[in-house]
C-alpha cells in the first residue's frame, strides 16, 4: 500500500491509532528513506488520523504514546 492508502485503510477499519510498520528502516528504494513517513503523517493530519511513530525498536503503549516525528 502507498502511504495515503494506508491512512485510508485505517479509516475504513475504524482504527483508533495508525501504527505503520516496515517503513523507513532501510534505505533500499529509489526514493528518499523518509518519504513514506512524510507522506503518511501529512495525509494522517489531513484526515485527522492519530499516528503512533515510535523510534525503531522503541516500545510504547498504544493507549499512551507521544506523537514524535523522529525522522525530521
Amino acid at each position: 500500500m502507498m502511504p495515503e492508502e494506508t491512512v485510508q485503510a485505517s479509516i475504513d477499519l475504524n482504527a483508533r491509532v495508525l501504527f505503520p510498520i516496515h517503513w523507513s528502516k532501510f534505505d533500499l528504494a529509489l526514493y528518499p528513506w523518509d518519504e513514506p513517513a512524510i507522506r503518511l503523517t501529512k495525509e494522517a493530519r489531513h484526515q485527522n488520523v492519530d499516528v503512533a511513530t515510535p523510534l525503531i525498536g522503541e516500545t510504547f503503549d498504544v493507549n499512551n504514546y507521544a506523537e514524535t516525528l523522529w525522522w525530521e
